[in-house]
């Protein structure tokens, strides 16, 4: 039975856990199209008590010592926290302290150079923010350690060092606030080690509710085949990359806690396990899709899917965690709701228990002594660096790029006098990106996030006025700000505004807040516009997008999927899998490098509606071969559709090549065919037909 006894306070609690996720899901699947990072689920509530309690003690200790210099103490800490490379303690620990130490000195040059005049002011910040924006080509990690560098040195400049005996003084109390964070983060308040691969599991899981869920909702409301198109395009993308962002990170744990750890094996099978999940689930929404206009069987599938995506979401919430012994129990019950759909839809689709994770290769395949890591690495930066000293890197252009628009802004700020000016240049040196891509919706967001920011900050200044209500409205909008970075930038900025508000007003009391708000408000905008006239006129770099590339690999993929489901009787699982995946992959890139498209010409019009529909035939294809694959009633082609299968599949081949004039084949019998096989037959049939159409546009 699904309905079991429960307390009526347990249960309105559920139900008021599962109104709110919808309503953030609903929030999430409808954001407009440059709100490119929203992911709710992926908020660290850790990471933003670590920066807070780190922040608010620099600023708890400055008002024991009457002392509003370590305003800039909370800012080191909260910057250093922010610096933070996930991985091993020793990647950590070179990521922080290699920011507190290359941010006192690049900020202490640049503070020094601002005393001696704007033009070795200039000089510095051009310098400075030109080297932050090259080491995004060493990756993100060292980007983030670059980057933030730069902002201390923009930040700083508009605090020039007269005196050095004050200005080391100065420096030494921002020293403290970033060595305290190192401390605080590597000893107290230590992150687990599996904590970051814990947390994307939940994601995934949490993902894999979502499909069971709307696919209920699309059940119940007996929805067309569009909205079934919809969903498949959305939901199985999200699932996708979740997967992906766990395979990486799981993949990326060190040796050292990887052999013979329980922990770590459990959480490998359960990566295993969420990847038959999702196999199963896409075959599951396929016969959804066809069910029979059964209303009592819909009604009972329609609770079955919903019991499934309940807990799905349990077995995420106990990941995360490390609630271990709860798992057998959901993970049985799993099983059972699975059982009891294949008689609900009546589709033979099973829920299979001997998956194999494929194309899985740790990284760090065994410990390396500190002399061999340190040449390693060495070997990759001077490497990295030769190929990218070029006209014609992307990241060298980029640096160029951000240095000289962070200077021209700067220098422009400089001449009007403005006040808090590096919060103008602070913007731009964090919203341009390589590509118009990138850039145009950081800009967006970061000016929407300014906006509400500005006006939470002048609400907070109105109603806190001494040092100690600073320190302790902090607490809550540096956590707010750290556990919302992955979620989404616009979260991010709008309590990073009130943030800085506050600690501007711990180091200058006095000043009014609502000013305060205002000035970074338009510091802030102008900031923003600067970025944008940087990425369209100052050597523009559009992504090179050939999404009719990406197009083709991704139906190359799905067709390979669908041949193999079709004869998979004589197919491994193991190949299966692998088939599976580099379909889900390759739909993913295809829709991706589109999204990209639209951002780059700020418009819809460029994605013909062709290319369109073919995305979408394509997730019904894998959809079709999952089902294929999961059924038990599964057989060998019979020749007649062997055959045409394998013509057909030379046709699209050749379509995608431009090689091939159209040429019409009759469908085989449809008396010889499963429902299942005359699906994939009219998938074919209508790819074939699109590329075609796709060709004579070309040539014509």
């Amino acid at each position: 039975m699904l309905n079991r006894k429960s307390n009526p306070s347990s249960s309105s609690s559920q139900r008021w856990s599962n109104w709110l996720y919808a309503v953030a899901n609903a929030i999430y699947r409808k954001r407009p199209v440059w709100m490119v990072s929203f992911s709710a689920s992926e908020a660290s509530l850790s990471e933003g008590l670590r920066a807070a309690c780190a922040s608010t003690a620099m600023l708890a200790l400055g008002n024991v010592l009457h002392e509003p210099t370590f305003a800039w103490a909370a800012i080191g800490a909260f910057w250093t926290c922010l610096a933070d490379a996930a991985g091993s303690n020793r990647a950590r620990f070179a990521s922080m302290m290699g920011f507190a130490v290359l941010s006192t000195l690049c900020g202490g040059l640049t503070a020094f150079a601002s005393a001696a005049g704007t033009v070795f002011a200039a000089l510095a910040l051009l310098v400075f923010t030109s080297l932050g924006a090259f080491g995004r080509i060493w990756g993100a990690a060292t980007a983030q350690v670059t980057i933030l560098v730069a902002t201390a040195c923009v930040v700083m400049v508009d605090r020039p060092m007269h005196d050095v005996r004050q200005g080391m003084a100065f420096l030494g109390v921002y020293l403290i606030g970033c060595l305290f964070a190192v401390a605080l983060s590597l000893t107290v308040w230590r992150i687990h080690p599996f904590s970051t691969s814990r947390s994307t599991l939940r994601a995934v899981y949490l993902r894999l509710a979502d499909i069971a869920l709307d696919s209920a909702r699309l059940l119940e409301r007996r929805a067309a085949r569009g909205e079934w198109a919809t969903h498949a395009a959305k939901f199985r993308a999200d699932a996708r990359a979740a997967l992906e962002r766990s395979r990486k990170v799981l993949a990326r744990v060190p040796a050292s806690r990887t052999g013979g750890r329980e922990t770590y094996d459990t959480l490998l099978g359960l990566l295993t396990d969420s990847e038959a999940l999702f196999a199963y689930l896409i075959a599951v929404s396929g016969a959804c899709e066809r069910a029979p206009d059964d209303a009592w069987r819909a009604k009972r599938a329609v609770r079955l899917l919903t019991a499934t995506g309940d807990v799905l979401r349990g077995i995420g919430a106990a990941v995360n965690d490390g609630q271990w012994a709860r798992l057998t129990d959901l993970q049985l019950r799993l099983r059972r709701f699975a059982r009891r759909l294949e008689t609900a839809l009546m589709e033979p689709v099973k829920l299979k228990s001997d998956f194999e994770l494929v194309d899985f290769t740790p990284v760090y395949a065994e410990a390396e002594s500190w002399r061999a890591s340190a040449t390693r690495l060495f070997t990759r930066i001077w490497a990295t660096l030769k190929a990218n000293l070029s006209a014609d890197s992307v990241g060298l252009r980029h640096a160029a790029r951000v240095g000289v628009t962070t200077t021209a802004g700067f220098l422009v700020i400089r001449a009007l006098g403005l006040p808090f000016g590096y919060w103008a240049t602070m913007a731009t040196l964090l919203i341009l990106q390589p590509s118009i891509a990138a850039t145009w919706p950081r800009s967006i967001e970061r000016a929407a996030g300014s906006i509400v920011g500005g006006v939470l900050a002048a609400a907070i200044g109105y109603a806190i006025h001494s040092p100690l209500g600073i320190s302790l409205a902090v607490f809550p909008l540096v956590m707010a700000t750290m556990a919302l970075r992955p979620v989404s930038y616009s979260l991010f900025v709008l309590f990073l505004t009130p943030t800085f508000v506050l600690v501007a007003d711990f180091a200058t009391p006095g000043a009014s807040e609502f000013a305060y708000a205002i000035t970074r408000l338009g510091n802030n905008v102008l900031g923003c516009v600067l970025a944008l006239l940087a990425t369209f006129y100052l050597w523009p770099t559009r992504e090179k997008i050939d999404y009719r590339a990406y197009l083709g690999e991704a139906v190359r993929a799905n067709l390979a999927y669908l041949r193999a489901a079709l004869e998979s009787p004589r197919r491994s699982e193991k190949e299966m899998e692998r088939l599976r995946r580099a379909a889900g992959l390759g739909s993913n890139n295809a829709e991706e490098a589109i999204g990209r498209m639209r951002l780059e010409k700020l418009e819809d019009s460029m994605v013909d509606t062709v290319t369109l529909t073919v995305l979408s035939v394509l997730r019904r294809m894998a959809g079709t071969a999952t089902q294929l694959r999961l059924s038990t009633n599964r057989r060998d082609m019979h020749d007649e559709l062997g055959a045409w299968i394998a013509t057909v599949s030379a046709d699209i081949d050749a379509a995608l090549n431009r090689t091939l004039r159209p040429v019409r084949h009759a469908l085989p019998a449809r008396d010889g065919l499963t429902s299942l096989e005359a699906d994939a037959v009219g998938e074919l049939a209508l790819m074939h037909r699109l590329l075609n159409e796709r060709m004579r546009e070309a040539r014509g």
